[in-house]
């Protein structure tokens, strides 16, 4: 029965990953700055939380990371409440590298398991996608982090009172290469990394999408043999 539990979880183990994903990017738009980004950034520790628990660490090490992730929350949660500027910026800054460390860091283990899996499977898939999602949310982090650092770095603030919405718009349309022009990079540094997330959104879509029907046309084959 244990054998049979593990084997129906490991058949699973994306999908709770996607839906938690799929709700930050739905509701993101109705979180207003304050608690609302407290929410945000709850939803995006309970994500870090789950990936964690996903991977066979050793529970000292997952206890570690969970610290860190959980020492990172409360960081944002206080930048996000009050404080002194700086204080603020400090805290905000620390907080989005620990969970863009994370995340990529997930992205990058799930993205591993997906190509270099035997069998596409329906769970397979949301991994994908999750993959997808993840890499939009990091370069959200890493653009929230730019702008912290330079005021300038784009046309218009992208981190404005606390909230994150900016970042995550912004991030997903430059990911999409849909680029609908409202927020323009204007320092270097935020023109490569809009450059380089266009570059890996097509990549990945491209090699995600030959890999599904690579292993359709696979499957298909070894059934009429």
């Amino acid at each position: 029965m244990p054998c049979m539990k593990s084997s129906q979880e490991n058949k699973k183990k994306y999908r709770q990953l996607l839906i938690v994903l799929a709700t930050t990017f739905v509701v993101s738009p109705f979180l207003q700055a304050g608690v609302g980004n407290i929410f945000l950034i709850s939803l995006l520790l309970y994500t870090i939380l789950l990936i964690i628990n996903s991977f066979p660490l050793p529970q000292k090490l997952l206890t570690i990371y969970g610290a860190i992730a959980i020492i990172a929350f409360s960081l944002e949660a206080i930048a996000s409440l009050n404080g002194g500027f700086y204080l603020n910026q400090t805290f905000s800054l620390i907080s989005q590298i620990v969970f863009a460390i994370y995340l990529a860091g997930a992205a990058y283990w799930i993205g591993r398991d997906i190509f270099t899996t035997p069998e596409v499977t329906v769970d397979i898939v949301r991994g994908g996608i999750s993959v997808y999602l993840l890499i939009g949310f990091v370069w959200a982090l890493l653009y929230g982090i730019v702008n912290t650092l330079d005021a300038n770095a784009f046309s218009q603030p992208l981190v404005r009172m606390g909230s994150y919405l900016r970042t995550i718009h912004f991030s997903f349309t430059t990911l999409t290469t849909l680029g609908y022009g409202d927020i323009v990079p204007l320092s270097e540094v935020a023109q490569v990394l809009t450059n380089l997330e266009a570059i890996v959104g097509q990549m990945y879509s491209s090699i995600f999408i030959a890999i599904l029907i690579g292993s359709y046309l696979s499957q298909r084959s070894n059934q009429h043999r």
